[in-house]
């Protein structure tokens, strides 16, 4: 049987509808709050959007009329180690893999391009792949426990590698003049911050929350022979995720 997206989000209300109204009075997973590591997965959503600026040799062309950057949604799967400081206080870290995050740009061609290539569409879509490892260190501030919930707040930073950006594949294309899509640069550093909920369940703590990601630096790897490319200057990204992580 294939769990449907559309599901998940009612059985994990159920879940939690149940851990908080059968287990009342008693406190679900007392100890929980004190020990000095705890571990957990996650599962989240992203909807991603790509920030582009031009390059100046774009007011110096005249192939492409304007370029439109894209959002683009993924999935991510990871693993969460957390360390107690303090009641309130927590650090962590959730290695994860980001699946499906491609961006898009649309390269609109210039009426005389057009008319001397007659064989173009007015419109090209470029892929850019981006599969990322991201590896984020976070501080997390939680309030105090009301019986089977409690709400905390987290920002850091992060680490990403881009599975996707194959410098070797982007130069041979380049040899055969097929003018790929621009590059990603293999890593980048950014940061990231949100709010989420902690439920308290007799057998795992359900934490679902929301956060901002984005990157920092220029994440493209510009290059002049290639038109694509040459007519942008900065790449960067910015996520909103939502997540889902069960806690041991």
């Amino acid at each position: 049987m294939i769990l449907r997206p559309k599901y998940l989000g009612s059985i994990i209300a159920g879940l939690l509808i149940t851990g908080l109204t059968t287990a009342q009075p008693r406190l679900n997973r007392e100890n929980h709050d004190q020990l000095p590591f705890y571990f957990g997965i996650s599962i989240g959503y992203n909807n991603s959007n790509l920030q582009t600026t031009r390059a100046a040799a774009f007011e110096q062309q005249s192939i492409f009329s304007r370029i439109e950057p894209h959002s683009s949604s993924g999935l991510a799967l990871g693993f969460m180690v957390t360390k107690r400081i303090s009641n309130r206080l927590e650090i962590r870290t959730i290695p994860k893999l980001i699946l499906g995050g491609s961006k898009y740009l649309s390269y609109y061609y210039t009426d005389e391009y057009l008319e001397a290539h007659p064989e173009k569409k007015p419109i090209e879509n470029i892929k850019l792949p981006a599969n990322i490892f991201s590896v984020p260190l976070q501080l997390k501030l939680n309030s105090d426990r009301i019986r089977n919930f409690r709400v905390f707040m987290f920002g850091g930073v992060k680490y990403d590698i881009n599975l996707s950006a194959n410098a070797s594949e982007y130069k041979e294309a380049m040899q055969l003049d097929q003018n790929p899509p621009p590059l990603f640069r293999k890593s980048d550093w950014g940061y990231e911050g949100g709010i989420g909920f902690n439920f308290y369940l007799p057998f795992t703590v359900i934490s679902p929350q929301i956060k901002i990601s984005n990157t920092l630096g220029n994440s493209h790897v510009r290059d002049t022979e290639n038109p694509y490319s040459n007519v942008m200057n900065r790449f960067r990204t910015q996520m909103l995720v939502f997540s889902v992580t069960f806690e041991q």
